[in-house]
């Protein structure tokens, strides 16, 4: 077989030189995958790793093409994520190649593989400085291209050298390389820089422009990190700006003068005529955006310059034709640099012509790019005359389109940030109706936080993540919260249009707790509102006036009624209640409790006003306070047994008072209590058997539509809902007895009762816990205001505690008395430790059975509470964008906008402002310069350019520091000491093992005594010359022994390098033993 496989290589041999070869090329490698990616991804594997082994087989023979096709391929399959630096010293093998093709092919690899491994580098530089020194200019084009590519600090160090020679090459080609390529050094090794810039300056005098501009792009690029190094050569810069005629040369230029302005502002004087001179007279677009970047970015406009202002205006009209022309690009790149001029002058966009309707029209684009960027100038476009159409531009953007079923997260994040901070201006100063921004907040919710609802299911899920959902609900929560604050007169309009409609919806609540959070709080604070109407309110107020009583009863009813559905013992009537109940999120049911137990005092409040005759109520409206009260009750019953401790602790603390309150008012068997149950359990039993006549009316008006092959069984479905809905009927008139019997029981109990008067503490205690102070907005920032008061001491107690709660030893005492002997203590401590322990004992004793008293026991469960609490950090959580769609249609919205901005009245309200205790209130930062404020990552692909950040070239050259961890030096030093210490190690082994054998020894030679005593005197000369034979073995096991000793203990003083011979020392050993 062997005989056979060498003839087979042989006549492969002799066919190669005339082109015929059996081995697999990079085409038939590429064959082969698009093949077996079609059929499966396990064959498409098992190829991959069938071409890898083929690849390693052929990289054992000595014939270069046949590496180098091996090396091409694995480069190719490097892109599937199959690692090929295994294969690195091949590779450097077949860079150092005679043929150009092999050579590339080697260089090629070399690129994609070779990350800074330590021996390889070694010879890497000597191949790099080989090719340099090539005579063929393409093998050094080659090599600079590698070295750019490869580049470290100590190769840096070592080739920049060779690299300079290249700079007066006679092949321009050459020289541009090696100048691209010194970049690359320049930032891995910055020292070079100090011998190194003189001669690459002296390549802007090139005779060959591309050299010329290469030059010019890396002077660019290191003035980005560390402009003062090219201050000096500032007239050599200005002169090639006056002198070439190259738009892409003069396009590096303007940049690089955009990076020395930052450093040397004086040259705006120089500079700025002749910028301007040239952006009248070129007709290239690219130039002329360049040269507005260089004025703008670089610092050349002052805001209260008047001449800058003209050239600022100058450079509009420049502008201008960029978005006459109609191209997508151009009017990109325009509006970036309008956005930079109107940020300097704010008061262009409606002074300068043409301006605002440039940015509103970027608004209203479909391309989110263009849009994003108008958004950052689109709160200097506002004003109270065209803040309608501006608003409505932005609710429409909310919209999708046709083409495209959602609007993108972050895009629907920051339109809506805008339009709170576009009405927000100024503190409201630009609204012209409140009720009108009211309903843009809520057309903001239905098409952020609620699903799409065009197919008739209200149920689907919403195409905004949770997150961005919470970041948009926390947003509109706290300016709802900060427009009724701040607007008393929006408070009935907001109550009855927002809260009203947003508390009895339950897509609200499944898509969006967090903002019921401020919706419930909303509720809370000033559902006494609800009721209040101005003097010049319509019919609709009226209406909403008269019937403030019954939105506040449907409220309640609507958060408390868990009860009367776990009665009713069928389908849930009241979902909003059973979730609120099953919410996951604490932060909603903890403003959700007090907020439902001051809807009923207002509920008290409400009664009293309307139905009380000298303090007293009638008995009906007396019996639904109390009936209201009790659902109440049942309903915080619900939380008595939390998870959440905050929650746990407002249910049980208000439970405790409503249940005082329940009691004075005649407790939970009053006979009215019962009465409204049993009528409201009537009521929606009927209704529920009125939706099942109805369910199944459809049904038979459906089966009467069905073709005549289903006609059988729709008689049968027919039969069945007959049936059905006699039962139903069946049912009605008994329930209607047995309620016609209860109520004339409750009504012979209530006849001799006559009118009750409502407890003092829901009249006037209940109350006094929240309408003690007026609520006014208050600056953010306004507590970090106060100062500390001079004669606050938070070291002196406020109180002096009991003698029984006082323990005289120090904790610190008790610390450290373990330092102290027991025979240094005096015996008067030993007394007063018994004293005390016997103090402690009673002071536990007494303080056992007392509620307000938390014993040593508990502080661990109560920890494990306090660990459910959310922290402040968790409350505030980051805010990242969002998507999601909306309820109203494209159309209507419009239709309803455009309407609205003709008929709009302008009302006048009084806005308060924030109080603070003087001074300018510190900007709160926002999510979106959070947002920007994220350090971007790294690009692993890239060199890094943070080595020319505080690099000085006018200072003192620095060495080079020692090569780092992933560089081919190596600390010799470190590696003595390192096998010194395994030296030692090894030393201590042999020891022991050594003392080991020489107790077995002894032992042995005991026994063989013991023996010889009591054997026979033949048998006793025999062992004496067994003794005899085993002496000489012994004296030669020492005497190894011996020289083993020597050998260790002259290792510490010898070089590294006689290791090896010491451990074949030690193998003879421990053979012997």
């Amino acid at each position: 077989m062997s005989s056979f496989q060498m003839q087979s290589n042989e006549m492969l041999a002799r066919l190669k030189p005339f082109g015929i070869s059996f081995e697999k090329s990079l085409n038939d490698l590429i064959k082969g995958i698009r093949s077996h990616f079609k059929e499966s991804p396990e064959s498409l594997r098992d190829f991959l790793d069938n071409a890898i082994e083929e690849c390693k087989n052929e990289l054992t023979t000595t014939d270069l093409e046949v590496k180098a096709t091996a090396v091409l391929k694995l480069a190719y399959l490097e892109m599937y994520g199959f690692d090929m630096s295994w294969c690195n010293f091949q590779i450097l093998e077949i860079m150092s190649s005679s043929r150009f093709q092999q050579k590339r092919i080697g260089y090629l690899a070399a690129m994609q593989s070779f990350k800074n491994e330590k021996d390889l580098l070694i010879l890497a530089t000597n191949q790099f400085k080989k090719d340099l020194s090539s005579h063929n200019h393409i093998e050094i084009g080659l090599a600079l291209s590698g070295i750019a590519t490869i580049v470290t600090p100590n190769l840096a160090q070592d080739i920049v050298d060779d690299v300079l020679v290249k700079l007066t090459h006679s092949k321009p080609y050459i020289r541009k390389k090696a100048v691209l390529a010194l970049f690359k050094i320049f930032l891995q090794y910055p020292e070079s820089l100090r011998s190194s810039l003189p001669r690459v300056i002296e390549k802007l005098d090139d005779e060959d422009i591309a050299v010329v501009s290469a030059t010019i792009t890396v002077i660019c690029e290191i003035s980005k990190k560390n402009p003062n190094i090219f201050i000096a050569y500032l007239p050599k810069f200005f002169s090639i700006l006056g002198e070439t005629q190259n738009n892409w040369l003069i396009i590096r230029i303007l940049k690089l003068f955009q990076s020395l302005l930052k450093v040397e502002p004086r040259m705006k004087k120089r500079i700025l005529p002749s910028i301007i001179d040239l952006m009248s007279k070129t007709e290239a677009t690219s130039l002329v955006y360049e040269s507005i970047s260089c004025i703008v970015n670089g610092g050349m406009l002052s805001p209260d310059s008047s001449k800058d202002k003209e050239i600022a205006k100058e450079c509009i009209t420049h502008l201008v034709s960029f978005f006459v022309k109609g191209d997508a690009n151009l009017r990109f790149v325009g509006l970036i640099a309008l956005i930079s001029i109107l940020k300097i002058y704010p008061d262009f966009m409606h002074k300068v012509n043409g301006v605002s309707g440039y940015v509103m029209s970027s608004l209203e684009v479909k391309d989110t790019i263009v849009m994003k960027k108008a958004l950052e100038v689109c709160q200097f476009l506002v004003t109270e005359d065209n803040i309608l159409e501006l608003i409505r531009v932005l609710l429409l953007q909310l919209v999708p389109d046709e083409s495209s079923v959602h609007v993108p997260e972050n895009l629907k994040l920051e339109i809506v940030f805008k339009i709170l901070q576009i009405a927000s201006k100024d503190n409201y100063a630009n609204i012209p109706n409140f009720n009108w921004y009211v309903t843009v907040l809520k057309d903001v919710v239905n098409m952020t936080l609620l699903p799409v609802d065009t197919d008739g299911s209200p149920n689907s899920a919403p195409a905004l993540s949770k997150r961005a959902s919470d970041i948009i609900a926390r947003k509109l929560g706290t300016e709802f919260k900060s427009v009724a604050t701040k607007v008393p007169s929006l408070r009935p309009y907001l109550m009855r249009k927002v809260v009203f409609e947003f508390v009895t919806d339950k897509r609200v609540l499944q898509y969006s707790p967090l903002l019921m959070r401020d919706i419930y709080w909303l509720m809370g604070e000033y559902v006494s509102e609800l009721g209040i109407t101005d003097d010049d309110s319509d019919d609709e107020d009226e209406e909403a006036l008269n019937a403030a009583l019954g939105y506040k009863i449907q409220m309640l009813n609507t958060i408390v009624n868990s009860y009367v559905d776990k009665k009713l013992a069928g389908p849930s009537q009241f979902i909003i209640s059973e979730l609120l109940i099953k919410l996951p999120n604490p932060e909603v049911q903890v403003t959700l409790i007090p907020a439902l137990v001051k809807l009923y005092s207002d509920l008290v409040a409400e009664y009293t006003d309307n139905y009380a005759q000298q303090g007293k109520l009638p008995l009906q409206h007396y019996g639904q306070l109390a009936y209201f009260l009790f659902k109440s009750i049942k309903f915080l019953e619900n939380f008595e047994q939390n998870g959440d401790y905050e929650v746990q602790e407002r249910a049980l603390s208000w439970l405790e008072f409503l249940r005082i309150s329940m009691d004075a008012m005649g407790g939970a068997d009053l006979p009215w209590i019962k009465k409204l149950e049993l009528d409201e359990i009537a009521y929606y039993k009927k209704q529920v058997a009125k939706k099942v006549a109805d369910n199944a009316d459809s049904d038979y008006e459906e089966d009467d539509a069905s073709d005549s092959e289903s006609d059988s069984s729709s008689e049968e479905t027919d039969d069945e809902d007959e049936e059905e809905e006699e039962s139903v009927e069946e049912e009605s008139p008994k329930s209607e007895e047995d309620q016609s019997q209860v109520d004339t029981e409750a009504a012979q109990e209530l006849l001799d009762s006559s009118d009750q008067e409502i407890p003092h503490l829901l009249t006037s205690i209940l109350p006094s816990f929240f309408k003690g102070y007026t609520l006014n907005p208050v600056a953010a920032s306004a507590q970090k205001m106060i100062e500390l008061p001079d004669d606050l001491d938070l070291d002196i107690p406020i109180n002096t505690p009991p003698s029984y709660c006082v323990i005289d030893d120090d904790p610190l005492d008790m610390l450290y008395s373990d330092e102290e002997s027991e025979d240094d203590a005096p015996p008067e401590k030993e007394e007063n430790k018994k004293n005390d322990e016997e103090a402690t004992r009673e002071r536990l004793e007494r303080m056992k059975d007392d509620p307000f008293y938390i014993t040593p026991s508990d502080k661990k469960g109560r920890k494990q509470k306090t660990q459910l609490l959310p922290t402040p950090s968790e409350k505030a959580g980051s805010e990242t964008p969002s998507e999601k769609n909306s309820l109203v249609s494209l159309d209507e919205l419009a239709k309803r906008e455009t309407k609205k901005s003709k008929k709009m009245k302008k009302h006048k309200v009084t806005v308060l402002s924030e109080e603070s205790l003087g001074g300018d209130v510190p900007n709160q930062p926002t999510e979106e310069g959070s947002a920007d404020s994220k350090k971007k990552k790294l690009n692993k692909l890239l060199i890094s350019s943070s080595n020319l950040d505080n690099f000085d070239i006018n200072s003192s050259p620095v060495e080079v520091t020692e090569g780092k961890a992933d560089e081919y030096d190596v600390d010799l030093d470190a590696l003595r000491e390192q096998l010194a210490e395994k030296e030692k190690k090894r030393q201590a082994k042999e020891a022991k093992k050594k003392k080991k054998a020489s107790e077995k020894s002894k032992s042995k030679k005991k026994v063989k005594e013991l023996e010889v005593t009591g054997e026979h005197s033949l048998k006793g000369e025999e062992a004496k010359q067994t003794e005899a034979a085993e002496e000489p073995k012994k004296s030669e096991t020492n005497e190894v022994s011996l020289t083993n000793n020597e050998v260790s203990t002259d290792q510490q003083a010898v070089e590294v390098s006689l290791k090896p011979k010491t451990k074949k020392k030690k193998k003879k050993a421990v053979i012997l033993d």
